[in-house]
């Protein structure tokens, strides 16, 4: 059976309670006090079939506006609206602000109720369609039925419930691919069953015996019982009511504003990037810096506003801001909020969560308005991508990637192969995807980079593949991939486990092996007596680049073996160092500088050379004056 979820919206004493009553046999103000008072204080629920076989679940919130928080809960995960309007009074403020609520947090279907129509005369029933069809002007209610109706007679109930029904076969079935989430909006114990928690399953689906976590606590706990109504069920999907009793959770895990969810699939955040946009009537400015008290699921919190692109926003405008919560709040991306003042407490806007795990922006920034902009946008492709560009050249996970951008991985599935199809990612070997404009990114910065090597070192067939992929890729695993993609485009070239530019090859002149020639005999007749660079470039300075080009060719070939920035010694001369150093600590006995210097036959400088390169590899270790080999 497909399940919906209706919430009614309207101004206190319009009748929403009576209505709802009347087409459901249920009384949702069950507290005494609501009776008492004969007003709607908190949320109430009632069942009902349509005509056409749908089963919906009536939420009924209260009207005053000292409750709007508690309608807000309410709106939580609702498919449609019900907008309650008294014949007699008419369009009244909070028929107004309960409207703004429902345009801001994109409810797309609803029927207008018209109540009380035995207590008015046919003109003044005339003049309230004309004042709603003008309040429903460029909303979603524009072209929605205005329905007379009256609980007290019963007149105009059945032509309701057809409308409903009608409405009901517009709304296409809720996804069910998304992690499990539930906001909690009340919870309640009972004898023989314990702590009860209710809500609307707004993404996935929850089943007896599942893992869940409690946010934003991240409290693990399991599935122990459900019901959809008083009716006991083992699985209930997304768009339906729910009862739910957990084990390993107590009142003290529970309360209206907490998510039961899919474990880590929740993100806890106290700073969101997002969009928000002014209602049409608001009355002040918004500044920079407001602080305002925000409304997302069934959670309700204090942030302080930063707006990214503006100093302030006035009615009908919008924006980019972060929001700074004053404590953790629960998000997933492309969640949808609303924002209210403190005092007045009154709705003055709304907007959806782009990153919901931020860090500090800048104001003003062109690139960061334009990442918001794709985020914000409503193609799922740009979405994709924009994520994909923020990972940069690391892979990610189709699956992660789904959940990060709070789609299911079917929906993002078949837009992802358009986009390979069109060359806008790189799909990887291990399922994995990349963004092709971060690879072309990548393919720029090698060049650049492989530029400067090939001027550095011209002697090298290229840059070794191993150096390349540990100074250029964080992590490393994409960095093959990544390279034979290139050279399949003709970036650049791979051979022999060097990386170059295109089409070049490395010319070891005759006059660089004389160079070459020259340099070794100079160090090799120093021997252990490592030459200070300084002396061996003013003594070959005279032949200018060709000297720099063979010295750091040797020097990486290791022909010659650095000991210091400074100094460096014949490759020969540094073996046999190496092998009086083991036999100077066979049996793990160590060295003393002076033993090593009397061995060597050089001085202590020279010796000191040698043993603190040694220590700095990590082949000896000092202990108090001796060095031990490793």
């Amino acid at each position: 059976m497909k399940h919906i979820v209706i919430g009614t919206a309207g101004h206190i004493d319009h009748g929403k309670t009576r209505l709802t009553q009347a087409l459901t046999g249920v009384d949702t103000d069950s507290l005494p006090a609501e009776r008492a008072q004969g007003i709607t204080i908190d949320l109430g629920f009632a069942p009902l079939v349509l005509p056409c076989g749908v089963q919906a679940s009536i939420v009924d919130v209260p009207g005053h506006e000292k409750f709007v928080k508690n309608m807000l809960a309410g709106a939580t995960g609702i498919d449609a609206a019900l907008l309650v309007i008294a014949a007699d009074d008419g369009v009244m403020p909070q028929t107004r602000e309960h409207l703004d609520i429902l345009k801001l947090l994109g409810v797309r279907f609803g029927v207008v109720a018209l109540t009380k129509t035995d207590l008015v005369s046919p003109e003044r029933l005339e003049q309230a369609k004309s004042e709603i069809a003008q309040l429903a002007e460029g909303s979603f209610l524009q072209d929605a039925p205005i329905l007379p109706v009256s609980a007290a007679t019963g007149d105009g109930l059945d032509a309701l419930r057809e409308a409903l029904s009608h409405m009901a076969g517009q709304i296409q079935a809720h996804e069910q691919g998304r992690p499990l989430r539930l906001p909690v909006d009340r919870v309640f114990s009972t004898e023989g069953q314990g702590v009860v928690s209710t809500g609307t399953v707004v993404d996935g689906k929850i089943s007896i015996g599942d893992a869940v976590m409690i946010y934003p606590q991240q409290k693990s706990a399991r599935v122990r019982a459900l019901q959809v109504h008083g009716v006991p069920c083992e699985q209930i999907s997304a768009g339906t009511r729910a009862a739910v009793i957990l084990a390993g959770a107590g009142t003290e895990d529970l309360s209206r504003g907490c998510t039961i969810a899919a474990p880590d699939s929740m993100l806890v955040t106290e700073l969101a990037d997002v969009w928000i946009q002014i209602t049409g009537g608001c009355p002040y400015k918004i500044r920079n810096s407001s602080q305002l008290h925000i409304y997302c699921g069934t959670q309700e919190g204090v942030c302080k506003l930063r707006l990214l692109n503006a100093d302030f926003l006035t009615a009908g405008q919008s924006g980019w801001a972060q929001l700074k919560l004053t404590k953790p709040m629960t998000f997933r991306n492309r969640d949808v909020f609303i924002l209210r003042f403190f005092s007045p407490m009154l709705t003055i806007g709304g907007g959806m969560i782009l990153e919901s795990n931020a860090v500090r922006l800048r104001r003003d920034r062109p690139e960061v308005l334009q990442r918001l902009a794709r985020l914000n946008s409503d193609d799922m492709a740009e979405r994709l991508l924009q994520r994909l560009d923020d990972s940069g050249c690391v892979p990610t996970d189709p699956a992660r990637l789904a959940r990060y951008c709070n789609v299911s991985p079917e929906g993002s599935g078949a837009v992802l192969s358009r986009l390979q199809q069109c060359g806008h990612i790189l799909p990887m070997e291990n399922g994995a995807v990349l963004s092709e404009r971060m690879v072309q990114e990548k393919a720029a910065q090698l060049q650049e980079h492989l530029a400067q090597w090939q001027s550095d070192y011209p002697l090298m067939p290229g840059m070794p593949v191993a150096r390349l992929r540990e100074q250029s890729f964080r992590p490393q695993e994409a960095a093959e991939q990544i390279l034979r993609s290139l050279a399949a485009r003709g970036a650049l070239q791979v051979q022999d486990g060097f990386v170059s530019l295109p089409g070049f090859t490395a010319v070891f002149t005759q006059q660089h092996k004389i160079m070459q020639r020259k340099l070794l005999h100079y160090y090799r007749d120093a021997w252990f007596a490592a030459p200070d660079r300084k002396v061996v470039d003013e003594k070959f300075a005279a032949r200018g680049a060709l000297y720099t080009q063979v010295m750091r060719h040797m020097l990486f070939n290791r022909l010659l073996i650095p000991l210091s920035p400074r100094y460096a010694v014949h490759h020969e001369a540094y073996a046999q160092a190496c092998v009086l150093l083991q036999q100077l600590t066979e049996n793990g006995v160590g060295v003393t500088l002076g033993q090593f210097r009397t061995e060597t036959g050089t001085s202590r400088k020279y010796a000191q050379l040698f043993l603190e390169h040694w220590d700095s590899i990590g082949y000896t270790r000092r202990v108090g004056d001796a060095h031990f080999r490793l």
